[in-house]
């Protein structure tokens, strides 16, 4: 939990920062934000363990910041932010996180406008006092009005990167209390949705009311909204809803398959439910006052005539029918992949060498990774001239004779520039033993000009992999406009693999698009784009974005052996 509130609190400060025109430390507190956030481990059991030293360890964060960091875990606040806040009008964060916004228009704004707030800017917009400003324009105008809605679309909602190390910190919390014998992760959460809206979780104790106690007086508990014998519900930092039910043991498994969902997913099976002479609640499956069913889940499903339907799929988009007939397909597992092919060291944004990626990847078990920094268009990330791409492919050859038991393939994500061309020509790519072709710029391109830009890319005889195929930041940024029909024609009849980006902000492409691919018969790649080496841990979220598709292991290029994913490279 202190790891999302320092890394907000960093990213606050950033912004603040740049609206008063500080040039370098924006960038420095974003990077150590980012490196906060994503970090597998506590920051306040690093501290407790190797104290200021430790915090110093974490990538982009030094002296100054490491004790910024100590404050916050002793005093629960930071003097400089607090001082900082001060100069921020109430209401202006919120505008310069609106998409097609940022610190400095919203500086300008308030200055010129007197904007302070959405409400205000939603007002401007909509009135056309906006487009008249330098810097600005009609379309400017327009983009900061779909900004407005889409952050409405996702307020009150949070990544479910973020809710899922949440809810797991909250289940281990309840299960070290000693009162519980079984604590679950329930809701959207389990479900895999890629955003969530509350935490729910359930437990089974048969001391309920001393269960309530502790749950409500947990460190990250900001608000009690409701505390009962069995059920309490509280506000949690960084201000998501958290709901704990203690059930019995002969209604756990039908209370988990209630309050896992989905809605609809609940009431087709209650309606078959009904056809077959039963009743089902979440407090069992009755036939009249008898309780058939109820201990466990897979005998919810057992008595209603169907397979048992993994969490990832209840979503009442087929799988009920399937389940019935006994078709439902074997899904990629979690432990299926052998490889990530998407990361980034530091060699253009990454916070790690090659060498530190490829040992964190070898302890995960993994076979092979392809080390993939940014081809030299990508200006932001530091990206690669040809020059410095020849040393960085001797660095890779060195660092995989340091590294031995996992193969480390020479790759890059390459920029597909306006007109459908590769950022490096063909006698550069061909130096490279996989190439990740992606969109990194020109984003409000025509569908039909945007179409064929990609589709230019996936016929060059380097391109492996499309990766993020749609350009999607969830929350912050539409899918650019392309035909996906044709996107999944060309890739299969060019033999490029479709990207799952895993990275939590992205899940890009998303479980609609990755099942038609995937039906179609594309192969599918799912990387992390991490970009530091805890990152990797967000391979997990991939595969749950695959499971939700429907895409079973063999329709995955990382989860083959390293012989069979050369096979598949050398296919171009």
């Amino acid at each position: 939990m202190k790891n999302l509130e320092i890394s907000e609190i960093f990213y606050k400060m950033a912004d603040i920062l740049e609206m008063e025109g500080v040039e370098w430390k924006p960038r420095a507190y974003r990077k150590a934000a980012r490196s906060i956030e994503t970090m597998a481990k506590d920051i306040t059991d690093i501290y407790e363990k190797n104290g200021i030293k430790g915090l110093e360890d974490i990538p982009g964060v030094g002296r100054r910041m490491a004790e910024k960091i100590e404050e916050y875990i002793k005093t629960n606040k930071i003097k400089e932010f607090e001082r900082l806040k001060r100069k921020l009008p109430s209401g202006l964060d919120e505008v310069m996180n609106i998409p097609g916004m940022g610190p400095k228009k919203a500086i300008k704004l308030y200055k010129t406008l007197r904007i302070k707030d959405i409400k205000d800017l939603a007002k401007a917009a909509k009135t056309g006092k906006i487009k008249s400003l330098e810097g600005f324009g009609e379309k400017s105008e327009q983009d900061i009005l779909r900004g407005i809605a889409l952050k409405e679309q996702n307020k009150g909602r949070m990544l479910l990167g973020k809710a899922l190390d949440i809810a797991r910190s909250l289940k281990k919390q309840i299960e070290k209390t000693g009162l519980v014998t079984r604590a679950e992760i329930a809701g959207s959460i389990r479900r895999r949705k890629e955003t969530v809206g509350d935490i729910d979780l359930l437990a089974i104790s048969d001391k309920p009311k001393e269960v309530m106690e502790a749950f409500v007086k947990l460190p990250e508990v900001k608000t009690i909204l409701v505390k009962g014998p069995t059920k309490s519900s509280v506000i949690i930092s960084p201000g998501i809803q958290a709901d704990l039910r203690v059930l019995q043991k002969e209604t756990f498994g039908s209370g988990l398959q209630y309050f896992t969902g989905s809605k609809d997913h609940n009431i087709e099976l209650r309606r078959i439910a009904i056809k077959k002479g039963y009743k089902l609640s979440e407090y069992g499956l009755f036939k009249g006052k008898i309780r058939i069913a109820g201990r466990t889940e897979e005998e919810i499903y057992k008595n209603l005539g169907m397979q048992y339907i993994p969490p990832e799929l209840r979503t009442n988009r087929g799988e009920i029918e399937a389940a019935q007939k006994k078709r439902l397909p074997r899904l990629i597992n979690y432990t299926d992949i052998k490889g990530d092919l998407q990361m980034h060291t530091q060699w253009s944004d990454g916070s790690n060498t090659i060498e530190e990626m490829a040992r964190t990847a070898k302890k995960m078990g993994y076979s092979y990774i392809a080390i993939t920094d940014h081809s030299k268009s990508e200006h932001v990330a530091r990206g690669m001239d040809e020059k410095k791409l020849s040393q960085y492919i001797k660095a890779i050859t060195k660092a995989q004779e340091k590294v031995k038991g996992i193969k480390i393939l020479k790759g890059a994500e390459v920029d597909i520039l306006s007109d459908g061309s590769m950022d490096y020509d063909d006698k550069t790519l061909k130096k490279l033993d996989i190439v990740l072709a992606a969109v990194h710029s020109g984003f409000k391109m025509s569908k039909t000009e945007m179409t064929k830009r990609i589709i230019a890319a996936i016929e060059n005889k380097h391109v492996n992999i499309l990766a993020h195929p749609t350009g999607r930041i969830i929350g912050k940024r539409q899918p650019y406009q392309t035909d996906m029909t044709k996107i999944i024609e060309s890739a299969k009849e060019n033999k490029v693999a479709l990207e799952i980006d895993a990275y939590p902000s992205r899940l890009d492409m998303n479980d609609e698009n990755a099942r038609i691919a995937a039906e179609k018969g594309v192969m599918i790649a799912i990387d992390t784009d991490a970009h530091q080496a805890s990152q990797l841990r967000y391979m997990e979220l991939g595969v749950a974005v695959a499971r939700r598709a429907w895409i079973r292991k063999e329709q995955v290029i990382n989860t083959k052996t390293y012989a069979q994913l050369l096979k598949f490279l050398s296919k171009r």
